[in-house]
């Protein structure tokens, strides 16, 4: 089947890695009209904005600068965006898709989160596809393997088969495609886990060769050390985006009413090792675990600025911590969530994976203690302002003192330098913002 009979324009939700790679497997043959909105355009990094910006140059995708651009038209929509923001994706579509498109949520989800963003993704004419990618996009590109379920299997095979895409039927009903890839997933990441932690020890003992000699033996043509190496660079690079997933597949085997204990602690150790954002070495799995070994071995003491009084320095730690709070606040620039949040604000939250601390302070506004856990002021805000909060408000909320007095505090220069210099100067011991 020709691409022109069936292809007209595609728009990917999220432009990343995957989306890269199909636009770059399809090559010559690519659709006549590609477009993509990413959130990393809205970015309040200008370094974050400008990367995003050079993707598309790279790529020759038109980059739209709000969703309803991107989706405008398009017959073809590719949902590829993090785990936790699937269902967020789909909630903002709903009002700018086209009637009749083939909406191709390729994400990483529990059952349950594909049936809930399905029926968002129906009430309004779209035509809802769970999708699977079932292995690496690299170096398969456009030729990975995606599993495909629900009511439209026939129309999203042949439109797959048209961008000459792999696509591969799991009869049945949205989620069941998802329950192949998030069951599978228990093993796949967790012998990454396995591996890692298993190496890491054996480098300390000194053991590390017989241990995967023995392994060797014991399952033959494995490949244990270049495997271990291979594996170790994925929980390096990608950590933080397999605990994301892994939180969905924990969600799938609490559906299914079983514990999920060996994936709790998988999402553990991705995130760890994830969240040292470390540049994979070069070389075997000896240089890779040694180099996240000595990372781990690092000194975690508290840098000086924590001693700063009034505030929480936004550093790298709680830039990984705050990830899903920052995320959160920034679904609110969309009206759509904003009502969604205001009609139930514990159901919207489970939308995220925060922690049960950053949520209460959510849902009680304690504003200091959500910078405490990760958020960042620029991102909080916009919590501020669904709320009908004004900068100045919150400003002076967060410093204890009314508006007026925050005001004069302000136009006189702000905090004096006696007693502020470091929190061992406070006379009372309270932190405010």
């Amino acid at each position: 089947m020709a691409m022109s009979t069936i292809v007209g324009k595609v728009a990917f939700i999220g432009f990343g890695e995957a989306a890269a790679a199909f636009v770059e497997g399809w090559a010559g043959a690519r659709p006549p009209l590609l477009s993509a909105y990413d959130i990393k355009t809205d970015s309040p990094d200008a370094a974050v904005r400008a990367a995003k910006h050079a993707d598309y140059r790279r790529w020759r995708v038109d980059g739209a600068q709000t969703l309803a651009a991107a989706l405008a038209d398009a017959d073809i929509v590719f949902s590829l965006v993090t785990a936790d923001q699937a269902l967020i994706a789909a909630r903002n579509a709903v009002a700018r898709l086209a009637p009749g498109s083939l909406y191709f949520d390729c994400n990483s989800c529990s059952p349950g989160t594909k049936r809930a963003a399905a029926e968002l993704i129906e009430a309004v004419g779209g035509r809802y596809v769970d999708a699977a990618l079932m292995a690496p996009v690299h170096p398969a590109l456009h030729q990975v393997p995606i599993l495909v379920s629900g009511a439209h299997i026939d129309d999203a095979l042949a439109t797959l088969a048209a961008l000459d895409m792999r696509g591969e039927s799991a009869t049945g009903p949205v989620g069941h495609a998802s329950s192949v890839k998030m069951v599978r997933s228990i093993v796949i990441k967790g012998l990454e886990a396995l591996a890692t932690e298993c190496i890491l020890a054996g480098r300390r003992a000194g053991v590390d060769e017989r241990v995967l000699a023995s392994l060797e033996a014991s399952f033959p043509g494995f490949q244990w050390p270049e495997r271990t190496g291979y594996m170790l660079e994925r929980v390096i690079t990608h950590g933080i985006r397999r605990a994301a997933e892994m939180r969905e597949v924990e969600r799938t085997v609490a559906e299914l009413g079983l514990p999920a204990d060996m994936t709790h602690a998988v999402i553990e150790w991705q995130q760890r090792v994830g969240g040292l954002r470390l540049a994979a070495p070069a070389g075997n799995y000896r240089q890779r675990a040694d180099a996240l070994s000595a990372a781990l071995a690092s000194p975690t003491a508290a840098p000086d600025y924590e001693d700063i009084p009034g505030t929480y320095v936004f550093d790298a730690e709680r830039s990984r911590n705050g990830y899903h709070l920052n995320m959160f606040c920034m679904s609110l620039n969309v009206a759509a969530n904003r009502a969604a949040f205001g009609a139930d604000a514990p159901a919207y939250l489970d939308c995220f994976p925060m922690t049960a601390e950053q949520k209460a302070a959510v849902l009680t506004r304690n504003w200091n203690e959500m910078l405490r856990l990760g958020g960042n002021i620029y991102y909080t805000a916009k919590l501020a302002a669904a709320d009908g909060i004004t900068f100045q408000d919150l400003a002076a909320a967060m410093t204890g003192v009314s508006r007026d007095d925050y005001r004069k505090m302000m136009v006189d220069g702000g905090r004096p330098i006696e007693g502020n210099r470091s929190k061992s100067e406070w006379q009372k011991g309270s932190e405010h913002g």
